[in-house]
């Protein structure tokens, strides 16, 4: 019996060695950092491809809510095609739109495949991001309680408010969504495709999600 607590130690070395074996196969990933998101949504504010650049200088200055949302990243499921799609609650995006798909040329994708770990690490881990009034200029910066309130009491009103963006692994492309609230029938939403060029990041191109 004095055998068996000698030999359940060894199968803990045993089982820590695999683990640790195991982990160094893992990438060390790191979140991108608060000024490289803050950078990205100044690009989508201040793009003049995009329609909130238009209300630059503006009095009264377009809203945009502090809260960035959270961007589910998904897979294709099998047979995907021929199921009616389940009801989503957010944003969401299927990652083989952003890296690829078989037998379709990769130069029609924005990402790499290289890509694909580090984005769907971000899609489990970036799971909230605040914006600060004192980053941005053309916009005010509000929280959704306050945007709420406004949307129901004001006859006429919008805002804007995006997705934390989700950012290439060699830090050179992102990729957020984009969207207008309003109390009339003028809401959108926009898929934005990100570059960063010399140090600064612009808006590559984009395309429409939806249109109310």
């Amino acid at each position: 019996m004095r055998g068996l607590p000698y030999f359940a130690s060894f199968l803990l070395l045993i089982f820590i060695s695999i683990s640790c074996q195991r982990d160094k196969s893992i990438p060390n990933f790191k979140l991108p950092k608060n000024e490289e998101i803050n950078a990205v949504i100044k690009a989508l504010i201040n793009s003049d491809s995009l329609p909130l650049a238009a209300h630059h200088g503006y009095k009264e200055k377009p809203s945009f809510c502090e809260d960035l949302e959270k961007l589910k990243i998904e897979h294709i499921e099998k047979d995907f095609l021929k199921k009616i799609p389940k009801k989503q609650e957010g944003e969401s995006e299927l990652i083989e739109l952003l890296i690829g798909l078989p037998d379709v040329p990769q130069e029609k994708f924005f990402f790499s495949k290289s890509d694909s770990l580090y984005i769907e690490f971000q899609g489990k881990n970036f799971n909230t991001f605040k914006l600060e009034q004192k980053d941005f200029d053309n916009v005010q910066i509000r929280s959704i309680k306050e945007l709420r309130k406004d949307f129901k009491e004001v006859k006429y009103f919008n805002f804007y408010h995006a997705t934390i963006p989700i950012i290439s692994l060699d830090e050179k492309k992102a990729y957020v969504k984009y969207t207008l609230h309003c109390s009339g029938l003028c809401g959108y939403c926009y898929r934005v495709f990100l570059e960063k060029r010399n140090g600064k990041w612009i808006v590559a191109r984009y395309n429409v999600d939806w249109v109310s």
